[in-house]
Parts: structure tokens; C-alpha cells; sequence
């Protein structure tokens, strides 16, 4: 359950997560890569999908995964820190940052967000602010080379 949390819903919507598309052109790179591995003098082929979604785009989804994981695993550790065990803090963590708040019952029993100490608290609130932003955006709108052009 947390994994399809992490996909998140479709393109234009206000879910969080790595979108289904992002997943798609993940999946597309795979693809590529692996016929890379397989084949490494060979010239490629040009089918439907690569119509649809271009090198640049699926290495930009694949930055973006790896942004989101970073922001997952720091706030893990955030979360750890405040005393949490390992499998609170990946089910606090995954539903903060893919704004997806029922995920709290993944971990079965009577978890709450009420029984959490204030630390947890303020993480979590940072973390659905970071789950919220597009993570992209932020880095190009830090990015000096975006601003030259």
C-alpha cells in the first residue's frame, strides 16, 4: 500500500507522489537501458513509446525520484531521531511526503497522529510542505543556468 501511495494518481492531479507518468517514463529509461546492456553497438529502435516520452524526459522523471527518495530518507531519519521505530517512520514518512495521511494505517493497531510527540509533529508538517512543492520547480528556480536564459 505504501508503494502505490509513493506512485501517487495521475498527471494533473493534486496527489502526491511520483505520478503515474513519471512511473511510465521510469519504466520507459528501463527499457532503454536494458537493450543498451544487451545490445551496445546497436542502433535503436523508435517505437510508440518513444514517441511519447523523450530521453531528456525520462531522465528528469528519474531526478525527480531521486529527489523524492532523498527527501524520503531524511525524513526518516528526522523521524527516527524523535524515537520513532523504523516501521513508523517509513509509513509517517511515505504519508507526509505523498500527502496521503490514511497511510498511517498501514501500520496497523491504534496509530494516531494524536499519540505522536510534538518533534514528530513539526517533521511531519515540513515534510507534507515538501511534498507539496514540486521539486523540480525549486531546483530550477535556484538554478542560475534558468535564469540566464
Amino acid at each position: 500500500l505504501l508503494a502505490v501511495a509513493v506512485i501517487g494518481g495521475a498527471v494533473a492531479t493534486t496527489a502526491g507522489g511520483v505520478k503515474l507518468v513519471g512511473v511510465y517514463a521510469l519504466y520507459r529509461l528501463g527499457l532503454r537501458e536494458m537493450d543498451r546492456l544487451i545490445h551496445p553497438s546497436g542502433v535503436g529502435r523508435r517505437g510508440t513509446g518513444d514517441k511519447l516520452i523523450s530521453q531528456r524526459g525520462a531522465r528528469i522523471a528519474f531526478i525527480f525520484l531521486m529527489l523524492f527518495l532523498i527527501a524520503l530518507s531524511l525524513t526518516m531519519v528526522a523521524l527516527a531521531a524523535t524515537g520513532l521505530s523504523f516501521n513508523e517512520s517509513l509509513a509517517l514518512a511515505v504519508a507526509a511526503l505523498t500527502t496521503c495521511g490514511q497511510a498511517i494505517h498501514v501500520l496497523g493497531g491504534e496509530a494516531s497522529y494524536a499519540a505522536l510527540p510534538d518533534s514528530a509533529l513539526g517533521i511531519l508538517g515540513a515534510a507534507m510542505i515538501v511534498g507539496r512543492m514540486e521539486t523540480l520547480v525549486v531546483v530550477a528556480l535556484f538554478s542560475l543556468m534558468s535564469w540566464r536564459n
